[in-house]
């Protein structure tokens, strides 16, 4: 565990993150893509469970592992996703700025993650799968918040390429 209190750590920093950055007058407008998110990643963690893990979070001193998902499902996954919609602006090149901005944080923070031994990959992921990943995500988050039946629709559609790519079905 070479990632001593990273978990603590991340969980800190995204509610002082969404704490300043998060629009809080209005977060019931955000609070279905909050739930979108949680529920996407508790999906994931139901079918690897079930089958094998494409990648999992590791515990660390603090946190056990259940305390990692939970943590990362219901605090840290919807508050970035607050945070992100809170200041998403209104201009195109600005949107397109911003969402590189967001999966650049990401990646490196993947990496980060990766090489400090709190997410480990396996059954054939790597950071170029993680990458893909972040790359959808983030419009994902948008598109739902501002089109809830064409994220699910562009969700299902992501979720089974996964499936057949890793052998889940």
């Amino acid at each position: 565990m070479r990632g001593k209190n990273l978990n603590l750590t991340l969980v800190i920093l995204v509610i002082i993150l969404s704490l300043i950055k998060g629009d809080w007058k209005n977060w019931e407008h955000y609070y279905p893509t909050m739930i979108y998110i949680s529920l996407a990643t508790f999906l994931y963690e139901f079918i690897s469970h079930s089958h094998f893990h494409l990648w999992e979070l590791q515990q660390d001193s603090i946190f056990n592992l259940m305390n990692v998902h939970f943590s990362h499902n219901l605090i840290i996954n919807p508050l970035v996703a607050f945070i992100f919609l809170s200041s998403y602006p209104s201009v195109f090149k600005k949107q397109l700025i911003y969402t590189l901005k967001w999966i650049v944080v990401f990646l490196i923070l993947e990496w980060g993650g990766k090489e400090f031994g709190v997410l480990t990959y396996h059954n054939g992921w790597h950071y170029g799968w993680s990458s893909l990943f972040v790359v959808l995500m983030f419009p994902m988050i948008r598109i739902h918040h501002v089109n809830k039946l064409l994220a699910l629709i562009l969700s299902v559609l992501c979720a089974l390429f996964y499936l057949v790519v890793f052998d889940y079905i």
